[in-house]
């Protein structure tokens, strides 16, 4: 079992003060129809494949504004990878990161993607270019740690899950991933408290209760790993 994943992750640019100077380039008529469809491209209301063309239209009519082709390139990344598109999102997120070099969002994303196509090695360069941006997101550390944990480094990959923890003890999926990291590194007492951890915070979480109950059985823990496992069932029968 892997830890689940982060969503793609959206940025917000200063937008009113884009289109003013759009609008002081192009005329009020331009900046309006960028507007128009900007707000469709981020409109979650809307089908996926209406608010791409949306954010395509975006890119085209404002050639001359970085700031809002990148706002448009990273939210139509972030549909192409809801589509399923990986190759359009990973596309999209490097022209994002070439008209902004400072967005550890697209970093972020891109590597979310790169690591999903099992190119973990491209998904760690990647989130260490976003935490180089930005040191305080507990979830690229949580993400670089699966894509170290997938190349077999469970101690990078707890270094990375111990980051991520310090920076917000709210996120059960950090203590399961690190109690997976453990158990991996056969150190089940540490396993079984990172388990305790997220089941703590999400008493829902089935994975949580499998996982500890398969560490309690390599224990010879029978009882506890049965209780686990049925606990498990009532969750997800």
């Amino acid at each position: 079992m892997s830890g689940e994943r982060r969503r793609a992750k959206w940025m917000d640019v200063p937008l009113a003060l884009a289109l003013w100077l759009l609008m002081a380039q192009t005329g009020g008529a331009g900046a309006q129809a960028v507007a128009d469809q900007l707000a469709v491209c981020k409109n979650e209301d809307v089908g996926t494949q209406k608010r791409i063309e949306a954010c395509t239209s975006v890119v085209d009519l404002a050639k001359d504004d970085d700031d809002l082709r990148a706002e448009a390139l990273l939210q139509r990344g972030v549909l192409q990878e809801f589509a399923g598109d990986k190759d359009a999102a990973v596309k999209d997120y490097s022209e994002v990161i070439k008209l902004d070099p400072s967005s550890a969002v697209a970093y972020f994303n891109r590597g979310n993607v790169y690591d999903q196509m099992g190119e973990h090695d491209r998904a760690i360069a990647d989130y260490t270019e976003a935490i180089k941006i930005d040191p305080t997101d507990p979830d690229v550390f949580n993400n670089r740690g699966q894509a170290y944990d997938a190349l077999g480094e469970s101690d990078s990959a707890i270094a990375d899950y111990s980051e991520s923890i310090r920076l917000n003890r709210d996120n059960p999926r950090a203590f399961f991933n690190r109690g997976l990291a453990y158990a991996n590194k056969s150190e089940y007492q540490r396993a079984i408290a990172d388990f305790n951890a997220a089941i703590k915070l999400d008493p829902r979480d089935a994975e949580a209760y499998v996982s500890r109950g398969a560490v309690h059985e390599e224990l010879g823990n029978e009882a506890a790993a049965r209780a686990d496992y049925r606990k498990a069932l009532e969750i997800v029968p």
